[in-house]
């Protein structure tokens, strides 16, 4: 039982950091963090609590079925942040969200494509950005119609990507089933560790 609330506590804080980041919105400066937490240290965390708390347990063989257990709870972890943060980003959107003409003020090819933007009084769109900006289709001074958060907590959106209604809630059955996958996952490895696989 202590797995499954150690695995659900994990999922559920998961869940409501990277909503919460966009939709409250959180302070530009927790944003960063509360990415990092929520994609990477609380998925590790998954898999390397349980290693670290049953590292004393002693295995007659390798628990294969519950190491692929916790294999498929990581991904499943990081995969459900990040749909989460968009999920969430739509909602900030949906709440906050105003219509822009906004210049592109640079186009940074680097391993995303992301588009430094500005509004025509000049102000920065923040965060830059990510969807739309493949520079073989847009440059410097290029003008975009865009969805954008004067809090700078959601990342904008171009036109073309809101033809169809912003719709958090479309993500719910996905956020579920994924949330339901790294509980189950996640502690189905952390027991079958601590028993031996038996």
């Amino acid at each position: 039982m202590h797995w499954f609330l150690f695995n659900s506590a994990c999922v559920a804080a998961s869940v409501a950091l990277m909503w919460f980041a966009p939709v409250a919105p959180l302070p530009a400066f927790l944003r960063g963090p509360v990415f990092v937490t929520s994609a990477l240290v609380i998925p590790l965390a998954l898999v390397l609590v349980p290693g670290v708390l049953l590292r004393h347990v002693t295995h007659k063989k390798t628990p294969k079925l519950a190491i692929g257990a916790l294999v498929v709870a990581l991904p499943a972890a990081i995969v459900l942040a990040i749909i989460t943060r968009e999920a969430g980003d739509e909602r900030g959107l949906e709440k906050r969200g105003r219509w822009t003409e906004a210049v592109v003020a640079d186009v940074d090819n680097g391993t995303t494509d992301e588009c430094t933007l500005r509004t025509r009084d000049g102000r920065e769109i923040s965060p830059r950005m990510t969807d739309g900006c493949d520079p073989d289709r847009v440059g410097p001074g290029d003008k975009l119609r865009v969805l954008y958060d004067p809090k700078g907590a959601a990342g904008p959106l171009e036109d073309e990507d809101t033809e169809v209604d912003l719709d958090p809630g479309a993500y719910k059955g996905i956020i579920g089933g994924l949330a339901a996958l790294t509980v189950v996952t996640g502690t189905w490895g952390c027991v079958g560790v601590s028993r031996g696989d038996k």
